[in-house]
């Protein structure tokens, strides 16, 4: 019977794809399904010249399936413990992640590492890098996960005995260098964007250099876990001090780590391109997530308010500038 119950296991894992990944131990009384599914997010993807710091986020978005039970003859206190044992096959254990360089992109501590990252949680890593001055556009950074995941457990006379198995995944991440001219900015990012979610970004773009820019449209550059879904948005002319607001639609990764994260914003004109980075929060989904998109709406209100009060004053300015001139 105990035979027949395992070849019933093999042809379910069988069905599942997941047949080749089975591994037993002789008195084994459960078998977990699943296993860890790591992502990797940048947090900073829009770099600045001899910016020093990249920091990405990883994800574990392994979710455990099913836990069969097996054999139930042995000592109550093993198989119990085994059963909770097996709830970790999911977690990622003992994680280096390696770091790759560019062209014009140098890593100058290529190796991180994490003792755990289990089912369902996040952790952010920090690389130490350095972008060369003449470094403009995107850069693809290769980046390897070795790690460690159990694929069985047993229990005997009150004691684990869990087995592991070594992993490797290999991961592209996407940065962009802008240049260093500072004419523009984005004076505030409003956002209600939640994991999992399509929401739009409102921003207030402002020239605060010398001169005009003629004929310019706004593209938003984002990077995984955001996918900009919105067209390149037509502004006209930039005078100095004048300030503008824009919209555009992202959509975002189910699985996406709520934290802060930068974007950037291409300002293509007539004279000139130019990179404008800015910062965003990700909220949660569900009930966290709609009562941070509510405050989010509200602090929209106060940002807008702050926009009308900038855009006041710098016509104040300007008129009392014209005033003594007369």
């Amino acid at each position: 019977m105990k035979l027949l119950h395992i070849i019933s296991i093999l042809l379910l894992l069988a069905g599942t794809g997941l047949g080749e990944d089975l591994i037993f131990f002789a008195d084994d009384h459960y078998k977990s399904l699943g296993r860890p599914e790591l992502a990797a997010f940048v947090v900073n993807p829009i770099l600045l010249p001899e910016e020093s710091m990249l920091q990405i986020s990883l994800v574990n978005g392994g979710e455990l399936k099913e836990l069969i039970p097996i054999n139930d003859s042995g000592a109550h206190d093993d198989i119990l413990q085994e059963m909770m044992a097996e709830t970790k096959s999911c977690d990622a254990l003992n994680i280096v992640a390696a770091l790759g360089g560019a062209p014009s992109i140098r890593v100058t501590d290529p190796s991180q590492s994490l003792n755990a990252l289990p089912a369902g949680s996040a952790a952010r890593i920090h690389f130490n890098i350095t972008t060369e001055k003449n470094a403009s556009g995107w850069y693809a950074l290769p980046l390897s996960l070795d790690y460690e995941r159990q694929v069985d457990a047993s229990a005997k006379n009150g004691e684990v005995f869990p087995l592991y198995e070594a992993e490797r995944q290999n991961i592209t991440c996407n940065v962009f260098v802008s240049g260093s001219d500072k004419t523009l900015h984005i004076l505030a990012a409003q956002s209600r964007l939640y994991a999992g979610g399509r929401e739009s970004i409102s921003m207030a773009l402002s020239n605060d250099g010398l001169t005009a820019l003629r004929n310019c449209s706004a593209r938003l550059l984002a990077a995984p876990p955001f996918y900009a879904e919105s067209p390149a948005i037509f502004l006209g002319d930039l005078d100095p001090g004048s300030l503008h607001v824009m919209d555009f639609l992202v959509r975002t990764d189910a699985n996406a780590s709520p934290q802060d994260y930068q974007l950037g914003c291409e300002i293509i004109s007539q004279e000139k391109s130019i990179i404008v980075p800015f910062q965003i929060t990700l909220y949660e989904a569900g009930f966290a997530g709609s009562f941070a998109r509510s405050a989010s709406a509200l602090a929209g209100l106060v940002i807008a308010g702050v926009i009308a009060f900038l855009i006041w004053r710098r016509r104040d300015r300007l008129t009392g500038r014209k005033k003594r001139r007369r």
